[in-house]
């Protein structure tokens, strides 16, 4: 009797499939995805907000503002590096690089001798970039929720139009309601001097009718979610088993995506926004990709070349970017426009190629 009631202890209680703690769902571990993929919007949240608000409350004025600034240009930095992480997917990943050759090969040189040929070209794919990045972040979110569809063996286009449509809402929807809309078209005011220059009056126009294009946003906002539950309704009613990790995945960026954009100063919800979506990112190409960087050396050496390699040019790209676009910067936008594009098709749920 003793001995059974002790085993009973001794034996560590199976995590319920499906759950949360299910390993066999999660990307990187329960523990790890909590952290690093579904957990990290509000993980990255809730850090820049303790960090900024720890500081202004324990620390002199001076030394607050320095680790204010300090926080901001390391979010920078590791933003403009996670731009290079797509190296080891792209081109040392023989599947993938042989599926995509021509795309992979030709493309680069073409654009990167437009920029060069071109000022304006330059300065437009300069704003390009800004906004394929918005996008690109709520790819990111919608891709996270496919993979975890994927591991619980739901059918690889069940739902995909309908999570295309709710994760890039969530996303855009609480940017386009609120102040930091104006961040990002400001950028337009970089055509100035150029052949469009006609579209350095955008911003000013979008400010003036600032309150129908926050209505505006809220209404589709509200309309997509909505539409959404239909969609997730009908689908249950059918068969489909929503992931435990998925549902967390929409539930957690869409929460971070109203209270960042919606009630925080745009450059704290640029910081939260970029740090966790730099975050997934890395998580993702080290577990999928760190095996073949590590090759016949150790994990701890791939592992500090790869984050090194991605330190210089985040740094390099930080050098770049400070003032208007010149010459110098078009090898770093390119950089930026081709990691928005190279994710399009190197990571595939329909194909499986995750």
């Amino acid at each position: 009797m003793a001995t059974q009631f002790s085993s009973q202890f001794a034996t560590p209680a199976r995590p319920a499939a499906g759950s949360l703690a299910d390993p066999s769902r999660a990307i990187l571990g329960p523990k790890r995805d909590a952290l690093l993929i579904w957990g990290a919007p509000l993980a990255a949240f809730l850090f820049v907000q303790l960090w900024l608000r720890g500081w202004d409350s324990l620390a002199p004025a001076a030394v607050s503002s320095q680790a204010v600034v300090g926080l901001f240009g390391f979010v920078s930095v590791l933003t403009w590096a996670h731009l290079i992480a797509v190296v080891p997917r792209a081109y040392m990943n023989p599947e993938v690089f042989a599926a995509y050759k021509l795309r992979l090969t030709i493309v680069p040189v073409l654009l990167l001798a437009a920029l060069f040929l071109s000022h304006t070209v330059l300065v437009a794919a300069a704003v390009i970039a800004v906004f394929w990045d918005v996008h690109h972040s709520a790819m990111q979110n919608f891709g996270f929720a496919r993979i975890y569809d994927m591991k619980a063996g739901n059918a690889p286009n069940m739902l995909r139009a309908t999570d295309l449509r709710l994760n890039w809402m969530l996303y855009v929807g609480p940017l386009a309601a609120g102040a930091a809309l104006a961040t990002h078209t400001i950028y337009f005011q970089q055509f100035q001097g150029t052949s469009l220059r006609a579209l350095t009056s955008l911003p000013g126009v979008l400010e003036a009718r600032h309150d129908g294009v926050r209505l505006i946003a809220m209404m589709a906002y509200a309309a997509v979610i909505g539409w959404a539950v239909l969609d997730y309704a009908r689908a249950i009613r059918a068969g489909y088993k929503l992931p435990a990790h998925k549902l967390a995945t929409m539930l957690v960026t869409g929460a971070v995506s109203v209270l960042a954009w919606g009630f925080s100063p745009p450059l704290v919800a640029l910081a939260a926004i970029n740090l966790y979506h730099a975050v997934q990112y890395f998580a993702l190409v080290w577990v999928k990709e760190g095996a073949r960087m590590r090759g016949q050396g150790t994990a701890l050496r791939a592992g500090l070349l790869f984050a090194l390699g991605c330190a210089m040019f985040g740094l390099a790209y930080a050098a770049a970017v400070s003032g208007q676009p010149t010459l110098f910067v078009a090898p770093f936008i390119a950089c930026s426009l081709l990691h928005f594009w190279y994710d399009s098709f190197v990571w595939s749920v329909r194909k499986r190629q995750v």
